[in-house]
């Protein structure tokens, strides 16, 4: 061993016998030196992911981790920023009364709403696609109306219409 692990070794504060095992030796060392992965702040949402397999990936990922009273926060918090709807997780995180609660029911609505949009503009594109035989004209003619008869009237300067 080098210097600088006698001197982590020597601040683990082991007895003989826990200096002698092999075992809580490489424990210490490893709670010492092994930086813990957040696992929760790690994952976002995939492509092609949906909103339930994101949510219970989080909540396996998070099964180990000692976050107590802070869990539901922490899962709801990854959940606003991990999101791929960018427009949405900005509206999540307006909320002051945001609860994970909130935030499974509004993913979930959200991906259910953008799907039948989805659908209903696929079904409005094939509508509008068809092609009508009856093709209108460019310039439509006018007809002139029915009490506009020409009148062959000449003027009359000495205050009567002469009609011809």
């Amino acid at each position: 061993m080098g210097e600088q692990a006698e001197d982590s070794f020597s601040s683990f504060g082991l007895c003989e016998t826990e200096q002698d095992d092999f075992d809580i030796v490489l424990k210490k060392f490893n709670d010492h030196f092994v930086v813990k992965k957040n696992t929760i702040f790690e994952r976002v949402q995939f492509d092609g992911e949906s909103a339930n397999t994101f949510i219970t990936a989080l909540y396996t990922l998070s099964e180990h981790c000692e976050y107590g009273v802070l869990h539901d926060e922490l899962i709801r918090d990854r959940i606003v920023v991990g999101i791929r709807d960018k427009h949405l997780s900005e509206k999540l995180q307006l909320d002051a009364d945001l609860t994970l609660t909130k935030v499974i029911e509004r993913v979930r609505l959200s991906e259910v709403v953008k799907e039948q949009q989805e659908k209903l503009i696929e079904k409005d594109s094939a509508s509008v696609n068809a092609i009508s035989p009856n093709k209108p004209s460019k310039f439509l003619k006018q007809k002139p109306s029915s009490g506009a008869r020409k009148q062959n009237v000449k003027p009359d300067f000495h205050g009567k219409n002469n009609e011809n």
